[in-house]
């Protein structure tokens, strides 16, 4: 399938950044949960910054944290200082970030050792879930220390990406 000349790049996604209240805590999280460690710790800011993102100044402290297929900011205002946010999943605008395991439950294990509750009891889609393929993908959702929403999947058929 040839792809649209007008849509260039906008095939494939950098990063996420997810804005969290206390930064150390945050890179705890991560790294636990991912096993891998951040790769670049630092701090940005200035008018300049803010004008991007429609404030009139701003500080931010962030990390890097490099997955296999996408690259995490983790943010933590200083200036303006970060408003706190909550979203359910069914929420317009919410969003939420979805790691992909092999192993749903060495996963979910995971989560247990660093002390990560399920929203709710994992699922594995079947027939009568009202999908017309995908049986057998198993997900879960969860949330970050500050509510961040995410997701596991151990996905089949179209939910599984190719190559």
């Amino acid at each position: 399938m040839e792809k649209n000349t007008q849509t260039k790049g906008f095939s494939r996604a950098n990063h996420v950044g997810i804005t969290v209240k206390d930064l150390e805590k945050s890179i705890q999280f991560y790294e636990a949960l991912t096993g891998i460690k951040i790769s670049n710790r630092d701090e940005i800011g200035g008018k300049r910054m803010a004008q991007v993102q429609g404030l009139k100044d701003t500080r931010i402290r962030y990390a890097n944290l490099h997955l296999d297929n996408l690259n995490m900011d983790i943010l933590e205002y200083v200036i303006p200082e970060a408003e706190k946010a909550s979203y359910r999943n069914n929420q317009i605008s919410a969003m939420h970030l979805c790691f992909e395991v092999d192993d749903m439950e060495a996963a979910l294990k995971r989560l247990k050792e660093i002390e990560v509750e399920p929203e709710g009891e994992p699922i594995v889609f079947q027939e009568e879930d009202g999908l017309k393929s995908g049986f057998g993908t198993a997900v879960v959702y969860f949330r970050d220390p500050d509510g961040t929403n995410l997701e596991l999947i151990a996905p089949q058929g179209p939910f599984k990406r190719k190559g």
